[in-house]
């Protein structure tokens, strides 16, 4: 439509900037202008398209067009209480809620927007795309300004943004009414920040959330998006790739690709909003893809329970203990062993229990699975954990171990002397436990529920000869998946359970499984072991190192 005249006699701008209307400036309304005012107040696609301006790399300032993906992003913004938009990189996501948050200010009083990003810089550099488009709006639409600078919109009509990098203390003490986090998976402190932010919007029946991020690994992003994508959480879920963008076609695809030195990984995470795990793992990455995690059916201190017990189920617990100083998590998880495939019921971590608790909460849980068997490992204060169990809470299902020569344990009935109340890791116990979790894991004969242990699997990778945890990873939910694959191999067990672990595989899945098996090298199971496999399935195996 033609332009509107500004019928603002004798304007003044705010601090000289002419560009910018200062308060109590009084616009001479009239019919058409009304009309026009009421029109972008109910329409913001109308408002955006019709009388924001962008700066174009090529072309300098122009309309801003609404792509349909764009159309879909604002509408969800405007209509959501929360939205999530995982996207490719260069898709004008920033633009996007750049747009959202000047037609929230101009049309809404008394409200305060924390536009957020992992830089400060960031933050601020949208908030100034904000402030150029304001500057190009016609001064009848424009609110007179109160504040303006590099981190701080405010307005007459008493509204508000504020832009922060995602510390714990960005908006601490703001009420907002609506949270924009960018680039949200890139967040390392989130737990921190979001503890933090989250009562600032929780408060209200009409606040807003809006994450929007390209996807960095299987972190907290990857869990809000696989759960709004599932409509697990409330998030509207919005996914954008490059193909949605106007021009992008294989060609364009290829010189990216080539700018990249073809590395295929690094452009599904950046172009096609692939949440690429580690390298190396110990489980295959195309089945580490195809894991879904579940939500619990109830969650409190750090136990998440996903199962409820059976009258006439049979569990089994497995048991990691660590120091309860802030770095290394103790866990346990517990699985329902009754039939295959093994289901994992609960789990749990935390890095600051003490083993007294601890063992509290295991045998809390695990009297409530019907008194489910108990392995600990014993490593480092996994005793203290073990003598509690067995001594204060009079806790008589418990694993017991003993020295098996060459293939390092095996699990016993009763305690002596020779015996242990629980298991010490060893290279052998570890890489038949490794071996057997594979297997268990990649012929879908056991299933992880737990979000927290299938992102640990995804950065539990090949070092040396053996696997464990990425620097600055953990892997003490995995480990406990380790003790319970290997048990799951030991005849004490198979006796327990009436389950023969591999030749169960092997029923249901009529392959052979040694090229699962090899990349352990070679552990020493036993004559036992041979005889409960047909010849052709039959391997020898040897401790590494």
């Amino acid at each position: 439509m033609a332009k509107q005249p500004d019928n603002i006699p004798d304007f003044k701008g705010y601090n000289g900037n002419v560009n910018i209307k200062k308060i109590g400036v009084e616009v001479q309304w009239t019919p058409e202008l009304l009309l026009e005012y009421a029109k972008c107040e109910k329409d913001a696609e109308y408002f955006v398209e019709t009388y924001m301006k962008i700066v174009h790399v090529d072309h300098g300032l122009i309309p801003f067009i609404l792509r349909d993906y764009q159309k879909e992003m604002l509408r969800s913004m405007i209509e959501q209480r929360r939205t999530v938009v995982v996207s490719a990189r260069q898709i004008g996501k920033s633009t996007v809620f750049s747009a959202f948050v000047l037609w929230s200010l101009i049309f809404n009083s008394d409200i305060t927007i924390g536009l957020l990003a992992n830089k400060a810089e960031v933050a601020r550099e949208i908030l100034g795309r904000i402030q150029l488009a304001y500057e190009h709006l016609p001064k009848w639409l424009q609110q007179g300004v109160i504040k303006w600078n590099e981190s701080t919109l405010e307005l007459e009509n008493n509204s508000r943004c504020i832009a922060s990098s995602t510390t714990a203390s960005a908006v601490r003490g703001y009420s907002l009414n609506t949270l924009i986090i960018d680039e949200a998976a890139h967040i390392d402190n989130w737990d921190e920040f979001f503890t933090s932010v989250f009562p600032t919007i929780s408060s209200g029946e009409t606040t807003k959330i809006i994450l929007v991020s390209t996807p960095c690994g299987l972190n907290h992003f990857y869990k809000i998006c696989t759960e709004a994508e599932n409509k697990l959480n409330g998030y509207s879920f919005i996914k954008v790739m490059w193909d949605r963008v106007p021009g992008r076609d294989e060609k364009w695809k290829q010189d990216i690709l080539a700018g990249l030195n073809f590395d295929v990984a690094k452009f599904e995470q950046e172009f096609e909003c692939a949440f690429a795990g580690s390298s190396g793992t110990l489980i295959n990455g195309a089945k580490l893809r195809a894991m879904a995690h579940k939500k619990p059916l109830y969650e409190s201190s750090n136990i998440k329970q996903y199962f409820k017990p059976e009258k006439n189920g049979v569990y089994v617990c497995t048991v990691d203990v660590s120091r309860g100083k802030g770095l290394d998590y103790s866990a346990f998880t517990i699985f329902d062993v009754t039939k295959m495939p093994y289901e994992q019921v609960c789990a749990f971590h935390d890095n600051y229990i003490v083993p007294m608790d601890f063992a509290d909460i295991v045998h809390k849980l695990c009297k409530t699975y019907n008194n489910a068997w108990i392995m600990v490992e014993l490593n480092d204060l996994g005793q203290q954990v073990s003598d509690i169990l067995y001594f204060t809470h009079e806790y008589e299902f418990m694993f017991s171990t003993e020295s098996a020569g060459r293939a390092g344990k095996r699990v016993t009935a009763g305690y002596s002397k020779n015996t242990q109340r629980g298991m010490t890791t060893t290279k052998i116990t570890k890489n038949r436990g490794c071996s057997m979790l594979k297997l268990l894991i990649e012929n879908d004969s056991m299933h992880i529920h737990d979000f927290d242990t299938i992102a640990e699997l995804h950065t539990f990778s090949r070092k040396n000869a053996s696997y464990e945890a990425e620097a600055g990873k953990h892997d003490d939910l995995v480990m406990c998946l380790v003790i319970f694959a290997w048990l799951s191999d030991e005849q004490y067990f198979k006796d327990l359970v009436n389950i023969n672990t591999i030749e169960e595989i092997r029923e249901r899945k009529e392959e052979d499984i040694s090229d699962d098996l090899m990349p352990f090298g070679f552990v020493d199971f036993g004559d036992e072991l041979e005889e409960l496999i047909e010849p052709s399935l039959r391997i020898r195996f040897w401790p590494l190192g």
